[in-house]
């Protein structure tokens, strides 16, 4: 007797268990995703971009929690979204200074490879050069700052005193590194322009693709370095500069914005050929 046609045991599993990938195609974007922000630098930026944006979003939150109990439709002017938005900002704050520990391995390693690759511009060379040599004063200063701060009170022997001072120089330090890259920038910028120019009278074979996405990576690049220079200032600064941390955050948040933009740009696998 022939058997009852029916749907067999595979086909059951591969729909219970394999619905979901079944359902989600190959997709170059959610490729790109995965490379970037698999990396230190595109999950830092990512975090940078949630913990300033939680930070602009909370004041906002507690306004709009003291509005509604003016107008009687609250019983207290405080938001519990407020408070624990800026719990999470503070823990991602954390995390990112943690996580970037190991990051001054990748400023020797740069000196390292730029005095044998040096490029062709003296100017630019010595531009690099106090880059680095300024993040390799940042770095100790900034994790002494971090491991004698209530946050991580590691390092019992350093005074708060000390403690503030190690962050106020080790800003700084950062602060002439944004300096020196937004002069590199604005160098390069001038040397792109310069090729498209050559390039619309024909004197020059440069690819107009690329030359684009070099000006578009710098113009992002631009923006988050310069949307930096205020922030660094106040935090360079005891007491800071402004009552108001708003707005610091609020560029901060541009510059996470216009960070990862840059970097997701630069990392973009371009499509095959066809």
């Amino acid at each position: 007797m022939a058997a009852k046609p029916g749907v067999p045991l595979e086909g059951i599993d591969d729909f219970l268990l394999g619905l979901f990938g079944t359902v989600i195609p190959p997709c170059q974007r959610l490729d790109h995703a995965v490379r970037f922000f698999s990396t230190w630098s595109g999950s830092d930026k990512l975090m940078m971009l949630a913990q300033y944006g939680v930070k602009v979003l909370a004041p906002l939150m507690q306004a709009r929690a003291e509005i509604q109990f003016r107008a009687g439709k609250r019983a207290n002017p405080l938001s519990p979204s407020s408070e624990g938005l800026s719990k999470f900002a503070t823990h991602l704050g954390i995390a990112r200074r943690v996580s970037g520990f190991w990051g001054i391995l990748a400023i020797i390693k740069g000196l390292s490879a730029l005095e044998r690759s040096r490029p062709a511009s003296r100017t630019k060379l010595n531009l690099e050069r106090l880059q680095g040599l300024s993040m390799l004063i940042f770095y100790p200063l900034e994790y002494i700052s971090f491991f004698s701060s209530p946050l991580a009170p590691v390092l019992k022997g350093v005074s708060p005193n000390d403690s503030l001072k190690a962050s106020i120089w080790s800003i700084r330090a950062w602060g002439t590194y944004v300096v020196l890259h937004v002069a590199l920038l604005i160098g390069e910028w001038r040397e792109l322009a310069k090729t498209g120019r050559a390039l619309s009278r024909g004197e020059s074979d440069a690819d107009p693709i690329a030359l684009r996405k070099r000006k578009q990576a710098i113009a992002y690049q631009m923006v988050a370095n310069v949307s930096r220079l205020p922030v660094i200032l106040h935090w360079s600064m005891i007491g800071g500069l402004y009552k108001n941390e708003f707005w610091t955050n609020f560029l901060s948040l541009v510059s996470a914005w216009a960070a990862i933009r840059g970097g997701w740009e630069a990392t973009r696998v371009p499509p095959p050929k066809r």
